[in-house]
Order: structure tokens, then C-alpha cells, then sequence
């Protein structure tokens, strides 16, 4: 438990520590605030953060710097500190996605992960979790001898399609078609997996090969829905120019996508719309120097994914955290226009 002092200079010092990225002593902590303690009593205070995990002191010489922990606390003030949505940004952000014709929910997120990495200075990163939507109906058509459009809506108004190499008998496709939609329909995305991965045959037995094929070519279609998009990959060899093995750790974590989708998954079991995620809270120790800022976007009134930035622990987290809620706010505004056409 922390004293109403104990906090102020702690929020003081991951201030200035955030600023300069030296460690922060206790003079310089009284001149830039000027403080009305002297510089004994903000060393005495400091020394107590470090006991109970707050601050530490890389060298003994030296003035301290918050540990993660600390940063937790500068991190949910920041939390506290923030006012009403940027109205000018997210218009701004509705206005360029416009005047683009940007529309498909594809292309409007690579915009706004390009505007978060140039804006920021740090990885774009974005992540679609639909798991939870549940399939309203599933139409075939054919549209060459050995090819079909496989067309999936869900409720409320979402649609996944995609092009199969699948050759289906002319008088079966409708009559398929129907069978896939009484056999899916109201079932989420994650119960319809399951059922694929255990039994891809199960359609019709007198057409098990084609049927392996369709429900092979169904899943990939769904496990397609779930993804990560990274925008700015070199903005991390930047940061990690001067540490080439943690880069190629950090780098491999970044391609195995799948590490990522976890990571997010756990923020959206959380009760947040936005959140920080310190690299020390996962269990990837090539994280370790970055912080994970998220907010969460929403299709319809449900969960649609998270879209934030990868940068270092040390950022201007009063800057980022409106910046990534307000480019959510803009996410789902223009998901949602789309709903309604």
C-alpha cells in the first residue's frame, strides 16, 4: 500500500524516467516539480519504494528508475487522468478512410495500423477474435468447372467469402448448400471448428471425398477470420538495433503469430476496453522491454478484435493510450456504417 506521498513521487520519477531514460535522483526531482521537501526527505521516500518493489537502483551510485511494477501504478493513472474520446481525431481518421473510399474491413485496418506506426513511432498491431459469432447461413456458388465462391454470413451482418478449388456436381451445389446451413446455422465459429476437426466427413457419406474437401475448405475459411496484422515491423529493429539476439527473439514471436493471438486473447477475457500489457506480465522473455498498448473494437455489439501498438516499456503512455482508443473508436464506427448498408 502506497502513501498519498509515496504515489506522488513515484508518478514523479516514472514521469521524468519516461522523459530522459536516465535514472531519475532526488534533487532532480525536487527542481523540476519544485517541490517543497527537501531532496533527503524524496531520497528517504525513494528509498522506501525500492523496499517494497516500486523502484530499484542499477547502480549504487546511481538514482533509480521504476520497475514494473511501478510503471503499473503511472500506467493506471494515466488510466484515470484520460478525458472524453478525441472527437477531432477520430473525425479526422472517418474523413481520410473516406475520401479514400476505403471500405473493406481488410483495407481499413491496414490504414489506420499505417497511421498508428507513423503516428507512434512503434509496431501497429491488430488482431481480429470473431469466435464468438454465430453463422446466420452458407451458400455455394459455382463459378467454373472445378472452382465454387463459398459465401459464410453471420448474425448480425458479417460475411466471409472465398474462392475453393472444388469440383461439385451442377444439380448437387444448392442441395449442399442448404444441408451446410441447417447443419451450421446459430452454431458459433468455435463450436463449428470443433465439429469440422472431428468429423470431415460427416456431410453426406455418398459424396465423402467431396465432403472432405468442402469441410477442409470450410475451416480454413473460419481459421482465416482469427489473424494478426503487424504494420511497421521496422520500427522494433530500430529499437533493438543495439541488441541483435534479443531482436531475433523478439522477431520470432512476431512471425509465430499464433504466440500473439494469446497474448491478445487474455486481454479480451479482461473487462477493459483498453489496456496495457507490460512484456513481463506474458511469458515470452524477449518481450521483457516493451509494453503492448490495446483497445478493443466491436462489430455490432459484439467483440470484434483489439488494435493497439508494440513499443517500449519507456513510452509517452499519456500520448499513446488516447491515441489507440481513439483509433479503436474510429475502427468500430466505420465497422459498424458497414452493418447497416
Amino acid at each position: 500500500m502506497l502513501t498519498e506521498r509515496e504515489r506522488d513521487i513515484l508518478l514523479k520519477v516514472t514521469e521524468l524516467y519516461i522523459r530522459t531514460g536516465e535514472p531519475v535522483g532526488s534533487r532532480t526531482v525536487q527542481k523540476v516539480f519544485n517541490m517543497k521537501i527537501s531532496p533527503a526527505t524524496i531520497r528517504n521516500v525513494m528509498a522506501d519504494l525500492e523496499e517494497k518493489g516500486f523502484l530499484y537502483q542499477p547502480h549504487t551510485s546511481a538514482g533509480r528508475i521504476p520497475t514494473d511494477k511501478g510503471l503499473k501504478v503511472y500506467i493506471t493513472h494515466q488510466f484515470f487522468k484520460l478525458g472524453e474520446e478525441d472527437k477531432n481525431l477520430v473525425n479526422q481518421l472517418l474523413n481520410y478512410l473516406s475520401q479514400t473510399h476505403t471500405t473493406r474491413t481488410e483495407d481499413i485496418l491496414v490504414k489506420l495500423l499505417d497511421f498508428l506506426q507513423n503516428s507512434t513511432g512503434y509496431l501497429g498491431i491488430g488482431a481480429s477474435f470473431l469466435e464468438k459469432l454465430t453463422v446466420k447461413e452458407i451458400n455455394l456458388i459455382k463459378i467454373s468447372k472445378d472452382k465454387a465462391l463459398l459465401i459464410i454470413a453471420f448474425y448480425p451482418d458479417y460475411i466471409v467469402h472465398k474462392v475453393i478449388n472444388l469440383s461439385i456436381p451442377e444439380g448437387e451445389i444448392a442441395k449442399i448448400s442448404k444441408e451446410l446451413s441447417v447443419k451450421f446455422k446459430n452454431k458459433p465459429i468455435s463450436k463449428i471448428k470443433k465439429e469440422l476437426v472431428e468429423e470431415l466427413n460427416s456431410i453426406r457419406e455418398e459424396f465423402a471425398k467431396l465432403s472432405f474437401k468442402l469441410n477442409s475448405q470450410i475451416l480454413s475459411a473460419l481459421n482465416g477470420i482469427n489473424k494478426v496484422e503487424l504494420y511497421g515491423t521496422s520500427n522494433i529493429v530500430n529499437i533493438l538495433a543495439d541488441d541483435i539476439e534479443r531482436l531475433k527473439n523478439i522477431l520470432e514471436i512476431l512471425e509465430e503469430k499464433n504466440l500473439l493471438l494469446d497474448i491478445l486473447t487474455s486481454f479480451l477475457e479482461e473487462d477493459k476496453e483498453t489496456n496495457v500489457i507490460l512484456g513481463s506480465e506474458t511469458k515470452y522473455e524477449a518481450l521483457e522491454p516493451f509494453g503492448i498498448v490495446v483497445s478493443r473494437f466491436q462489430i455490432g455489439d459484439k467483440n470484434g478484435g483489439v488494435i493497439g501498438i508494440i513499443g517500449p516499456k519507456r513510452m509517452d503512455y499519456s500520448k499513446i493510450i488516447p491515441t489507440v482508443e481513439n483509433v479503436a473508436k474510429a475502427f468500430t464506427i466505420m465497422l459498424n456504417k458497414q452493418l447497416k448498408k
